[in-house]
């Protein structure tokens, strides 16, 4: 008796601690340094900037980065996902879908707009050109997409260096790099656990607030197009050279989402 009653102590322990670890906040993590050590480790310090876990503040609260790199080739704005299982989303879904083992599913926000806040938040920071940002999702689990992703969304680590590697044209100086650094780090909130605590707090309330709110309209209503960049909607446009018809962002020059027509 007292042996089995050892043995369950024993496998209760076990699965607590598997709990524990597991948890989204601790896999985020996990995930998020794999991340950060790929790119201090792969990427030129002579070419790139890595800053990781930046809180910068924001109108009505804060905003927290997994990654930023500064290059002379671009800024990129990371966001890091770690999870298995079946993905199923698009651009244009304000939720994306997460299936696992068992047909347990999970809706989760669209990465994509998601980090669009993330790098509106540098730009203005910043005072940059649109063109030289770009939104990069990362995902660095066993999760498989099930449907057509957007060509900046990278599963795994090399498929992420592959989308950084390809732009080599130079748009930033090494006095530009070198003061953009210190400008952020010069914003960043220290990260401490009270500025998460109160990051969350905020993130809590604006969820609450949403939530709450009566929807005039309908987010995506029946054929309209929204932006693969910020979500927005979209306008048709005529190309100066080709005259081929587009869909285009109604934000622009500030956002540049494009789509084909169909």
């Amino acid at each position: 008796m007292l042996r089995y009653l050892l043995k369950s102590a024993v496998r209760s322990a076990i699965r607590t601690a598997e709990k524990s670890y597991n948890t989204p906040e601790r896999k985020g993590a996990r995930g998020e340094r794999r991340v950060h050590n790929a790119l201090t480790s792969v990427l030129d310090e002579k070419d790139y900037r890595v800053l990781s876990d930046l809180i910068l503040p924001i109108t009505g609260g804060t905003t927290q980065l997994d990654h930023l790199v500064l290059s002379r080739f671009a800024i990129f704005v990371i966001e890091t996902k770690n999870m298995s299982g079946w993905i199923f989303g698009s651009a244009d879904q304000q939720k994306w879908t997460q299936v696992q083992k068992g047909g347990k599913r999970r809706s989760f926000q669209n990465p994509l707009r998601q980090n669009y806040a993330h790098v509106k938040a540098v730009q203005e920071i910043l005072d940059v050109d649109p063109k030289v940002m770009h939104n990069f999702i990362v995902f660095t689990g066993t999760a498989e997409p099930k449907t057509d992703m957007p060509e900046n969304v990278a599963w795994g680590l090399p498929a992420l260096g592959k989308l950084i590697a390809v732009r080599k044209q130079l748009v930033l100086s090494d006095n530009q790099l070198n003061a953009f650094a210190q400008k952020l780090q010069g914003e960043a909130l220290e990260n401490n656990k009270s500025v998460r605590k109160e990051h969350l707090e905020n993130l809590e309330k604006k969820v609450a607030a949403k939530t709450q709110a009566p929807s005039s309209s309908p987010a995506n209503p029946m054929g309209q197009i929204s932006c693969p960049t910020c979500g927005g909607e979209m306008v048709k446009r005529l190309n100066r050279k080709t005259s081929d018809a587009f869909w285009g962002c109604a934000r622009f020059p500030k956002c540049r989402g494009t789509r084909k027509t169909a």
